[in-house]
């Protein structure tokens, strides 16, 4: 099975549908050989390798090989090509997406160095940005990594993150496997869903999860004029700035894809 990537895959609704037609497209594959083809693909935002590791992940525990090929030149450093030419590597292939990490645990610590090593690495000076800012950020992603483990009861989820140097702009994706957002609120359709769980007073009943919630990540964004974009199910639901926009899509993404993005100036 080949499955060829589009010219561009960015942080817009076709880029992230893209993953939930790769999922139909892939679920029944046994055993098989998969290739992903990226003879056409000039641009691949870097947080959306997650999803991209999400899937792929998927597929090797049903036993599939998955190879990558014609990956371009603008594109290699995204991918750690020596070591996917290692053997060792073989069965493991999302583990080459260079900037993906991988959690199969709900434990923060691991989340904290993550996020102090690989989005904000002290000796960088691309991504300078104040200390308040840095908190904000921070408490934003920790939200959505509690969430996933506490509510999805996912096994793993994974994190990407990707800075444009153009806009000074940090986004970030979170992507878990788990239950969905529609799955969890049966009582209406899936942008109800995703609408009712960024709602004020829609919080956790968990004693061990005491976050800031959701609806305290929208007011943050909109006091950053940034974006939240989540599809879980068949729902899309993003905010930008302080304006709302949902909608269904005709498949479902199997499981929970949230992207957060923010402006660093």
């Amino acid at each position: 099975m080949e499955i060829h990537i589009p010219q561009k895959v960015t942080n817009n609704f076709r880029g992230y549908t893209l993953f939930t037609e790769i999922y139909h497209h892939t679920k029944a594959a046994r055993g098989e050989n998969i290739t992903f083809n990226f003879e056409e693909t000039k641009v691949f935002e870097s947080n959306l390798f997650s999803t991209l590791a999400c899937l792929i992940s998927d597929l090797e525990r049903r036993k599939n090989t998955i190879s990558f090929i014609n990956i371009k030149k603008p594109l290699e450093n995204l991918f750690n090509l020596k070591r996917m030419l290692n053997s060792d590597s073989r069965g493991k292939v999302w583990k080459n997406l260079v900037k993906c990490k991988q959690f199969g645990s709900h434990k923060e610590e691991f989340l904290s160095e993550y996020l102090e090593t690989k989005i904000f690495p002290e000796k960088s000076s691309s991504c300078i940005i104040n200390q308040h800012l840095k908190m904000a950020i921070e408490l934003c992603v920790a939200e959505i990594f509690r969430n996933a483990f506490a509510h999805s009861n996912c096994k793993e989820l994974f994190i990407s993150h990707y800075y444009s140097v153009y806009n000074k702009k940090l986004y970030i994706s979170i992507v878990n496997q788990g239950k969905s957002i529609p799955d969890l609120k049966r009582d209406c359709d899936a942008e109800g869903a995703i609408e009712w769980a960024t709602k004020n007073g829609t919080t956790s009943t968990n004693s061990q999860h005491k976050g800031i919630g959701l609806y305290t990540i929208r007011q943050f964004i909109q006091q950053n004029q940034g974006k939240i974009q989540i599809l879980s199910g068949k729902g899309v639901w993003k905010q930008v700035k302080h304006r709302i926009f949902s909608k269904a899509f005709h498949k479902s993404f199997p499981g929970t894809f949230v992207t957060l993005e923010f402006n660093l100036e």
